[in-house]
């Protein structure tokens, strides 16, 4: 039976890039959570105000299981929504987090329509992808990474570190943009 690596984060924080890498440095397949639930047609609806397929996760859950059963050894497990994997199969959660300004410029460069970009922005800055990982796994398996300003090589280091030897360092608490923009006097910017 094998195992994941749940790696989570707002769109454009550096998921599917940094799973890609670990896959490759580590010699770990990956479930791309969107492109898995793209190509089985593992979604339940359409939601055309957000230009997004729905995952089913009725169908969803039981598919990912099978396939993280079906693997040798350990897989990483990508998408904002990652947090469905069942605990008894996640060795460690690494959420991605990246400053909302950051964030709002990258969602920009992928022509992200006003809407979904300020939602995505507003879910990162309340941290609800690190919210949905405690829940799911406990403060024990969470870690956060900021990649605001972080190349891919440093990103993929850190990440390592954290399967690896699992510092205190990068447990969760260290990461509050409501609280940086609130003394920043920016916070009604992005809740307006």
């Amino acid at each position: 039976m094998g195992r994941a690596i749940i790696i989570s984060g707002s769109p454009g924080s550096g998921k599917s890039t940094l799973s890609s890498r670990l896959a490759k440095d580590l010699k770990m397949e990956v479930i791309n959570l969107s492109k898995l639930v793209e190509v089985e047609e593992l979604f339940s609806e359409i939601d055309i105000d957000r230009d997004t397929k729905v995952a089913d996760l009725d169908r969803l859950i039981p598919r990912i299981v099978e396939l993280i059963d079906r693997s040798e050894g350990v897989v990483i497990v990508e998408g904002h929504y990652a947090d469905i994997v069942p605990s008894n199969l996640v060795d460690v959660a690494i959420i991605l987090r990246t400053h909302p300004k950051i964030l709002a410029k990258r969602l920009e460069s992928k022509g992200w329509g006003e809407r979904k970009i300020s939602e995505n922005v507003q879910a990162e800055i309340l941290g609800s992808c690190t919210f949905n990982a405690l829940e799911a796994y406990g403060k024990d398996m969470v870690y956060e990474i900021d990649t605001t300003n972080l190349s891919e090589d440093e990103t993929a280091s850190i990440a390592r570190k954290i399967i690896q030897e699992k510092p205190e360092e990068y447990k969760v608490g260290r990461i509050n943009w409501l609280s940086l923009l609130e003394a920043d006097k920016e916070l009604d910017k992005y809740f307006s």
